[in-house]
């Protein structure tokens, strides 16, 4: 005899009560088909600003956190021995044009030879290499900005002694700005360059657009997931590179979407399923999901109109598992 209560079977065996469940019942309906990711704010343009050579830091013009135009100096390394350098070759090259224009005129006399006048306008061009290297070293004591942009913190002050390995400041290119988001490879076929995105950041209330322009050529083998770059417009300057987007991708409308509740679905080692209630049994069917919004998720296999799925009393339910709906 089985626990009092218990009912038992013609075998002799308890039989077990139905469980109690909460059943939904698939309809096909209307969804608008968005594709939700996350994403990075990066800079248009980024760059560590180092100097090219080691010295002594002879202007500082770093208005840390302000805009500066291309080409502007920020930084320059004392070349006093370089510009004296520059200086007398530029003598040189005085002398040796002069000498050259002296042979000039005495060779068309013979009163020199081709050979001495030759070595002269050779003379003449290693001259003008030599200071042609010296302007690319005294250009090499400069930092100039690269690009319009706006300047990070400075890490040197003024008579600093600084070398190739430090970092000096950095400057970010910040209108417009590229975000930075993956998509799972199942929807790689409907995202494309010129594709629409909206986006928002967190603690801001602003809605922004953005247009993907640059799309990974391969799928990520680790996360099944493809790399896309968009880029969107920041004249107000309210989107800071390295923030968290929130990235609403248009897909276009479903008018017959299967939808049903987030908590019917069952993750399981080798992807997810729901429990169905089939005339009065629990029937496990694998399942393959799309879109989600707040509370509800796509099913885009195995579910059809008219099929009832199990919302609640999922805990410790086994299929073939006898069922009771409750209202």
């Amino acid at each position: 005899a089985g626990p009092p209560g218990m009912s038992m079977g013609k075998d002799g065996k308890p039989i077990m009560p139905p469980s109690l469940v909460g059943v939904f019942v698939v309809e096909p309906t209307s969804m608008n088909n968005n594709l939700f990711a996350t994403g990075t704010i990066v800079a248009n343009e980024m760059v560590d600003l180092k100097p090219e050579i080691a010295g002594k830091v002879s202007i500082l013009n770093i208005n840390e956190g302000q805009a500066v135009r291309k080409g502007q100096l920020l930084v320059k390394l004392n070349d006093a021995d370089l510009q004296a350098q520059f200086l007398k070759v530029q003598a040189q090259i005085k002398l040796a044009d002069e000498k050259l224009n002296r042979y000039q005129q005495l060779l068309k006399i013979q009163g020199v030879s081709q050979e001495e006048y030759d070595a002269a306008l050779n003379q003449l061009g290693a001259l003008k290499a030599d200071a042609e290297v010296l302007k690319v070293q005294i250009g090499r004591c400069s930092i100039t900005a690269p690009f319009d942009g706006v300047l990070g913190l400075r890490n040197i002050s003024i008579g600093s002694y600084i070398t190739p390995q430090q970092i000096v400041t950095t400057i970010q290119q910040l209108n417009p700005v590229k975000i930075d988001f993956s998509i799972p490879e199942r929807y790689a076929a409907k995202i494309h360059t010129g594709s629409t995105i909206n986006f928002t950041v967190e603690g801001n209330a602003n809605k922004y657009q953005g247009t993907v322009y640059a799309v990974e050529p391969g799928i990520d083998v680790a996360s099944r997931a493809l790399k896309m770059r968009a880029r969107a417009n920041n004249s107000s300057n309210t989107l800071k590179p390295g923030a968290f987007a929130k990235i609403e991708l248009i897909l276009g409308n479903d008018e017959n979407a299967i939808m049903i509740q987030t908590m019917s679905v069952v993750p399981v080692l080798k992807g997810q399923q729901v429990f169905g209630c089939r005339n009065g049994k629990a029937e496990l069917v694998p399942v393959e999901t799309g879109l989600r919004t707040e509370k509800m998720v796509q099913i885009i296999s195995s579910l059809s109109k008219g099929d009832s799925v199990v919302t609640t009393g999922i805990m410790g339910l086994r299929p073939g598992a006898s069922l009771k709906i409750i209202k």
